[in-house]
Order: structure tokens, then C-alpha cells, then sequence
């Protein structure tokens, strides 16, 4: 009972019509619920979840949306006892999905400003990153200089470039040929998600981002710390 996951088929999409497939209570007045298809994306990759509404056969709030092995989980809270079958319009909370998708392509922006200015991934290695509320990426290595207003003016200059970002999919040894750096323990059975940054390069990804680098906004090198042969840099973007 694979989900459609229209989230990556285009991530401006705002609402859709689905069939319910499968129905697990949670506790009084909630449930989870697998719809055959959704615009709602599931807590992963560093970027928080979709909520949002469904209204139609079932009426309730979607809190938090979970993905297991390609079935997206909704979590709904509701007053009507939810069955298989019911058809449902869903409506993410478009402000809350937005905020997310900058967050999430500023960490990009800010990761190839660091390969831009030669740091990744020859010394520093992305290891993983967050886009929630305390952004930051993390890489293995140290550098021996301070980089950062380097690093912040060089990804407010991509920024301003106003740069394509746009996404495709491909197996993984075409990603192979044309990825900056790749993630140890990609899947080699399913076609990767790929993201490409105009002009600058390409890496794997699955979250939803914004199509232009100009929607970000301005982006803030809050810190960059150092342990354990790690590197933390956090950032934030203008509210």
C-alpha cells in the first residue's frame, strides 16, 4: 500500500483528494491513516513535518505525517471514526511548509558555499544537518581559519544570483558521475532524488525545496564550532 508522494513531484503543490487505505487508532479521537496519495510531508532529512486539515468523508487535524517504508502515515486527530475506503481533501498548513522548504534549501545553499569556496567535502565531509528549529549541518573534519563571514557572504551571494534549484530522479550510478559528494548507505534498488543548484552542482536529497535561491532570503552564519574532530555550523534565515 505504497503512497503516492506528490510532495516530490512538485513541492508548491497545497492540497490534494486521496483514498484512505488503511486505518490504526492512537489513542481517544486520534488515528493514523495511510492515504493512497498526499501533498503532506513526513518528519525525515532534517526537515520537520507537514500539518495540516482533511476535510470530506473525514474531518480532523493532521498533527504529524511519518513515512514507513513508503506509506505515509497521518496522524489525525478527529471526531469521526475514520474507515478504508472514505475519500479525503487534504490541505497543508502552506505557511509552516514553506518556512520549511527555505530552511531546508538554505542548508543546501550554505553547503555549496562551502564547496564553492573548496572546503566541502575535501576537508570538511557533510555528515547530516537539521532544518528544524535550530538549524545547522555537520561535518567530519576541523578547519584552520576562521571561515565565517567567508561562508556567509559567499551563500548570500548565491542567493542573490537567484539561482534554479531544481530536482529529478536517477539511479544511483548516474548520480554517481555528476554528485559533489554522495551520502554513504544510499539505496542501490530505486531510482535517488536528486538535487541540482544551477551553475554550481549537484547532490542527492529528499526533502522539499524552494525553486529559486532568492526565496531564502537572507541567510546568518550564527556559529561555527569545533569538536571531536567535527564542525558545526548553525544558520537562520529572516522570518
Amino acid at each position: 500500500m505504497k503512497t503516492q508522494q506528490l510532495y516530490l513531484e512538485d513541492s508548491y503543490l497545497k492540497e490534494m483528494d486521496a483514498k484512505i487505505l488503511d486505518v490504526q487508532p492512537e489513542s481517544e479521537g486520534r488515528y493514523r491513516i495511510v492515504l493512497d496519495k498526499t501533498v503532506f510531508y513526513p518528519m525525515g532529512g532534517g526537515q520537520a513535518t507537514d500539518q495540516g486539515i482533511l476535510d470530506g468523508d473525514l474531518s480532523g487535524e493532521v498533527y504529524q505525517v511519518l513515512n514507513k517504508d513508503g506509506e505515509i502515515w497521518h496522524f489525525v486527530k478527529t471526531s469521526i471514526s475514520p474507515t478504508t475506503g472514505m475519500k479525503v481533501h487534504g490541505t497543508i498548513n502552506w505557511d509552516r511548509r514553506y518556512k520549511n522548504m527555505k530552511l531546508h534549501s538554505a542548508g543546501h545553499i550554505v553547503d555549496f558555499a562551502m564547496y564553492v569556496l573548496g572546503y566541502s567535502p575535501k576537508t570538511l565531509v557533510p555528515m547530516r544537518a537539521d532544518h528544524d528549529k535550530n538549524p545547522h549541518i555537520v561535518y567530519q573534519g576541523v578547519l584552520s581559519e576562521d571561515i565565517k563571514q567567508k561562508l556567509e557572504d559567499k551563500a548570500n551571494e548565491l542567493v542573490d544570483k537567484n539561482l534554479e534549484i531544481s530536482w529529478y530522479s536517477q539511479p544511483l550510478e548516474d548520480l554517481q558521475k555528476e554528485a559533489i559528494y554522495l551520502q554513504p548507505g544510499l539505496p542501490t534498488n530505486k531510482p535517488l532524488r536528486t538535487l541540482k543548484l544551477e551553475g554550481v552542482g549537484v547532490v542527492a536529497d529528499g526533502g522539499t525545496q524552494v525553486r529559486h535561491t532568492s526565496e531564502v532570503g537572507r541567510i546568518t552564519i550564527e556559529s561555527i564550532d569545533e569538536e571531536d574532530n567535527l564542525t558545526l555550523v548553525k544558520y537562520s534565515i529572516k522570518a
